[in-house]
């Protein structure tokens, strides 16, 4: 299996009749040996982390001039095989030590998914993060975010990471990019979630929750989406609600989970028929 030198963001590559040309766009042009094409990135403890295109030991780890090899996690060299062979270095946490980057280009497909992998300055060796359980696709960086995007089978969705504390946490995924309205859920402590609809705009820092007000007199609250569901609960006119989730049961009736928050701010959540609300109109 070739390993393959991937360019990203800060660097590409032309590879040119056995001879490697590196241009870094912020500084120098290098020109390497064949046999060992190296692609550095430099860290602010000096630390220099070496790309050697060899798919045994795709990475070393250089200080001044002495450098070592680094070692690899148990199924890293597995992913090789299976065709993640695109090698890069990127910094993505921002702590000045660049991530290697193994991508799987799949010709035809849309979705370029990437494994990640962290350098361990103590034991010399890469890791996975424990914190990203997902595949991250045709990823960007956006203001101190890893944005991962991909489609899966109609829809677009987005897998939007913050760091925190040199991690790359997993805070939204927002579903249905594209459509009249996002469905995102919210990515809470202990594995919990919570749902609720967004606006559809390009920045996820732009979209805020849905929200519209009940029109009727007296709009009963269901327990879910059906008539024959209906609780003691109710909204007058004018009552402002949140919409966290929709439905369109097989009598082509439209229903919209809301949370609603009470006067003492206790919170209600119940199912509402579209018919009840100004956003149906």
């Amino acid at each position: 299996m070739k390993l393959d030198l991937h360019p990203r963001r800060f660097w590409k590559m032309i590879l040119c009749f056995g001879v490697v040309q590196t241009l870094f766009t912020m500084s120098t042009v290098n020109y390497l040996a064949a046999n060992e094409a190296e692609i550095d990135k430099l860290s602010k403890d000096g630390l220099k982390l070496v790309l050697t295109g060899s798919p045994s030991s795709p990475v070393k780890v250089c200080k001044q001039e002495e450098c070592e090899r680094i070692g690899f996690p148990k199924g890293m060299h597995e992913s090789i095989a299976n065709g993640y062979s695109e090698a890069s270095l990127e910094d993505l946490t921002g702590d000045g030590i660049p991530e290697l980057i193994l991508t799987h280009a799949e010709e035809g497909s849309i979705n370029t998914c990437s494994a990640i992998y962290r350098y361990d300055s103590i034991r010399i060796s890469f890791a996975k993060f424990k914190s990203i359980s997902k595949p991250i696709c045709n990823y960007t960086l956006e203001d101190s975010y890893i944005i991962s995007r991909y489609r899966s089978g109609a829809k677009w969705h987005e897998d939007i990471y913050a760091i925190e504390s040199g991690d790359p946490v997993l805070k939204v995924t927002d579903s249905c990019l594209g459509c009249d309205y996002i469905e995102r859920t919210v990515h809470l402590l202990e594995d919990k979630v919570e749902h609720l609809l967004v606006t559809n705009d390009s920045n996820h820092n732009q979209r805020v929750p849905l929200s519209t007000v009940v029109t009727s007199h007296k709009a009963i609250l269901y327990k879910a989406p059906s008539f024959d569901q209906a609780t003691t609960m109710y909204l007058v006119t004018g009552d402002k609600v949140i919409l966290t989730d929709f439905t369109e049961t097989e009598s082509n009736s439209f229903w919209y989970k809301i949370k609603y928050y009470t006067a003492k701010d206790k919170i209600i959540q119940a199912w509402i028929s579209c018919d009840e609300l100004d956003i149906c109109k």
